[in-house]
């Protein structure tokens, strides 16, 4: 009745503009329906006209000396951290393993699973691809040689890892990985953070040669759909650079003066220019060269730190306060932003 009453272009531009449950729960309306919403050029509509930031935690629950169980809970962007129980779902059983996230990319969150495989997992519809990595890897891996992200050009997701000499690209509709050319930048002796997806490209910092008894610090570029990378220079190359975040639409990176209790937080004005570089924030007397990951709480002007040993912090740069925010801390074991998405609906399996 809906079809004889209007046409097919203006039901897919509604139905494009609804909440994701509510699509789920209308696929069994009909095949036709069923057909139109879990279909390629459908999902990447809804992700384009309704993203909705959500927060996702991981939980290690447990109950007595044995009983240990994960969970994960999705909270709403504007909400977090105050106010954490506001919009947050019922906790849903966490079937990974020992596991960190490696990254996310269009409600798709990218999962390495320690000496088994990489899977690829929308939480807010539970379905996930298994990815297998190949066998001549070994089962040793180390989470900061991998980023995940959209190549917009071919309309795929892709799977990096960086090794020497050689790297390697995952293409989810090929389920195949292949020999890349590695980076001819300069020589570096490890890659210091998580990958920031960005304009296209994953960013991390990586440290260099030795610059005058100091580490260079720079960070590496990975052009999605190139598949080229490149170097930009960081506005201090001796200071310890360990995370790169995005704020308020730009590239930005947390850099430590070395023996010195100064931070800062550079932001690229310009993403064209690689020398835009300026100071966002002076962070004083603390010091952040441990935080792994960064992410920006929009609503809230606070960011959101992923530090070493699994400390994590809200930090407002402004007015320089420090604060939890989640309860007890010590239950949560990863957490990531991600939106929700119909991604994965049409490939992936149930979990």
């Amino acid at each position: 009745m809906m079809s004889n009453d209007l046409c097919e272009e203006l039901i897919v531009d509604i139905f494009s503009r609804l909440p994701m449950k509510s699509l789920l729960r209308f696929r069994s309306v009909s095949k036709s329906l069923y057909a139109c919403i879990g279909s390629p050029e459908f999902i990447r509509l809804h992700i384009l006209r309704s993203p909705t930031e959500k927060i996702m935690l991981i939980h290690d629950i447990r109950e007595g000396e044995k009983d240990r169980r994960n969970t994960y809970t999705l909270h709403l962007e504007d909400q977090f951290p105050y106010n954490i129980n506001i919009g947050i779902t019922t906790p849903v059983a966490y079937h990974f393993g020992q596991f960190k996230i490696l990254g996310s990319c269009n409600g798709i969150v990218c999962l390495y699973e320690f000496g088994k495989s990489i899977n690829l997992w929308n939480p807010s519809i539970r379905r996930k691809v298994n990815v297998h990595y190949p066998p001549s890897w070994g089962n040793m891996c180390f989470v900061f040689e991998f980023g995940f992200g959209f190549d917009p050009v071919i309309d795929d997701y892709k799977i990096l890892r960086i090794t020497t000499p050689n790297s390697f690209i995952y293409t989810l509709k090929t389920h195949t990985w292949r020999e890349i050319a590695p980076p001819t930048t300069s020589a570096f002796h490890a890659v210091n953070s998580f990958h920031c997806l960005f304009n296209g490209a994953l960013h991390c910092t990586v440290i260099g040669n030795v610059l005058d008894y100091y580490y260079d610090y720079y960070l590496l570029k990975f052009d999605l759909s190139s598949e080229v990378f490149s170097k930009i220079e960081l506005p201090e190359p001796s200071w310890e650079t360990s995370a790169v975040t995005v704020i308020k639409g730009s590239l930005a990176v947390f850099s430590s003066e070395p023996e010195q209790e100064n931070s800062l937080i550079w932001v690229m004005r310009d993403y064209s220019n690689p020398t835009s570089w300026s100071v966002a924030f002076k962070l004083n007397t603390h010091r952040f060269d441990t935080a792994w990951r960064v992410f920006p709480l929009i609503a809230s002007n606070e960011l959101l730190l992923d530090l070493y040993l699994d400390r994590i912090q809200v930090y407002n740069p402004e007015s320089h306060e420090r604060s939890m925010g989640l309860g007890d801390s010590s239950q949560i074991v990863d957490f990531i932003k991600c939106i929700e998405s119909l991604g994965l609906l049409d490939i992936g399996i149930s979990c």
